[in-house]
């Protein structure tokens, strides 16, 4: 492509109703909470003694949301058990239909929830439709029958734009370019229709025989173009383009008829002269028509693995994760970004007020968004509420009749954790995550 003369684009990623459903800005941080850690500790130059005090700080912090959310493992484990179709457990109670769609409800409901946590967005299914409509345009043409699907959730974080390029014989083969999003994150969450194990004439019943509408299956992905989102869900079917119909249709077609009229002829020469040549010449006729309708089909089922072989080639790339994993990895990111959004409210509530003065969730979200452009170079739309609500919970963090917050001392708040960590272990959270006796377990012993 010649850089001096851009390809214009044909459409971009503004015209793009999917887009328009997106956040404008990120709201995950992309930095690992240990990263942080050490980044905020050399931009605020800290002390010998407040950096003892700042990293028990962030211990104690990490401990306590590691067990908030040890509890919401524990019982999303509970539910899934019975959904989950990769266990090899002995069930001792069968489940009834009513409750497999009651677990179903449960387990979604606590997915979604611990999404929002990790800064995930839920599509819709307008949105979907949409990216099914954008993928037969610019990628594999797919059938997708949302009938097939019981329950149907998916959720999408972080995207990029990308920059598609085709020719069309429409456009006679001139080069067009489009704008879509890429989502660096798509977790989805299904359950198949038991209409498919109802007796039902379906296709697709054949072909996904592993999938029980049983269970529950959870799958995560990365990097998917909005274009490519279609070939994610199962029972897509692989629809040829018109191009490549013609492709296979009109060669064989050409060739029948040149094949026919030649043997025809010879056929009514030999005709003439030998009775025997005459049925030699049919049979070399039919046989001729035969093997260009074989040809034919073995051209379609070449095509038809080719484009199915691209995209088994895209799922094993782009697969992170499946069922019970899915939510360990869900888990783990909510827990790590709740820290990152409590460690950065109290360190710029800590340092950036002075005595008996505090400053007012817009400055705070002001300073934190500032920080993280300049660390990590993207627009970050830092969620202050949420981290002020965390330290408030807390008790990191305190607001005045004038709205203004200030942090708690840095050499009380270890005192004040340690307090909360007890709560936390008296509370029905502690006593879900199975723990007697916290301050055996090591977490705090210095």
């Amino acid at each position: 492509m010649n850089l001096l003369n851009p390809l214009k684009l044909n459409s971009c990623i503004e015209d793009d109703p999917l887009v328009d459903g997106l956040p404008k800005r990120a709201t995950f941080i992309p930095l690992r909470q240990k990263d942080l850690q050490n980044v905020l500790i050399k931009t605020f130059q800290m002390t010998n003694g407040e950096l003892e005090e700042y990293k028990k700080l962030c211990s104690r912090l990490q401990a306590i949301f590691h067990v908030e959310h040890l509890a919401s493992l524990l019982f999303l484990e509970e539910i899934y058990d019975a959904l989950d179709p990769d266990s090899n457990l002995v069930d001792l109670e069968t489940v009834s239909a009513e409750k497999r769609d009651a677990l179903t409800s449960s387990l979604l409901s606590q997915l979604e929830e611990l999404l929002m946590s990790a800064h995930y967005k839920r599509l819709s299914r307008e949105e979907l439709e949409r990216a099914i409509e954008v993928g037969c345009q610019w990628g594999v043409q797919l059938d997708v029958n949302f009938d097939n699907y019981d329950r149907l959730e998916i959720f999408a974080r972080g995207y990029r734009t990308v920059q598609l390029t085709r020719r069309r014989w429409q456009r006679l083969f001139r080069l067009e370019s489009i704008e879509l999003p890429e989502f660096q994150r798509l977790i989805m969450a299904f359950r198949m229709s038991p209409a498919l194990n109802a007796g039902k004439k379906d296709k697709f019943k054949n072909n996904q025989k592993s999938l029980d509408e049983k269970f529950v299956y959870l799958k995560a992905f990365k990097n998917i173009p909005e274009n490519d989102l279609e070939i994610l869900l199962p029972g897509s079917k692989v629809r040829l383009t018109k191009l490549d119909r013609a492709k296979i249709l009109l060669p064989t077609l050409s060739g029948m008829a040149f094949t026919i009229w030649k043997v025809a002829r010879g056929v009514l020469v030999l005709s003439l002269a030998f009775h025997f040549a005459n049925i030699l010449g049919w049979a070399i006729l039919i046989g001729a028509i035969g093997g260009y309708v074989f040809k034919s089909v073995l051209s379609y089922l070449n095509t038809k693995n080719k484009y199915q072989f691209g995209l088994t080639e895209s799922l094993y790339i782009k697969n992170l994760d499946n069922n019970s994993g899915v939510i360990y990895r869900i888990l783990n990111e909510a827990e790590e970004q709740e820290l990152c959004e409590a460690v950065l409210a109290y360190t710029f509530l800590w340092k950036s007020t002075t005595a008996g003065q505090g400053i007012t969730e817009d400055e705070l979200d002001k300073l934190v968004e500032e920080f993280l452009l300049q660390t990590t170079g993207i627009d970050v739309d830092f969620e202050v509420h949420d981290g002020l609500e965390k330290l408030e919970r807390l008790a990191l963090a305190t607001r005045n009749e004038h709205q203004a917050w200030t942090a708690s001392p840095i050499h009380r708040a270890s005192e004040l954790l340690n307090k909360n960590w007890s709560e936390l272990f008296e509370s029905s959270v502690a006593k879900t995550a199975g723990f007697e006796h916290p301050l055996d377990d090591g977490l705090f012993t210095n």
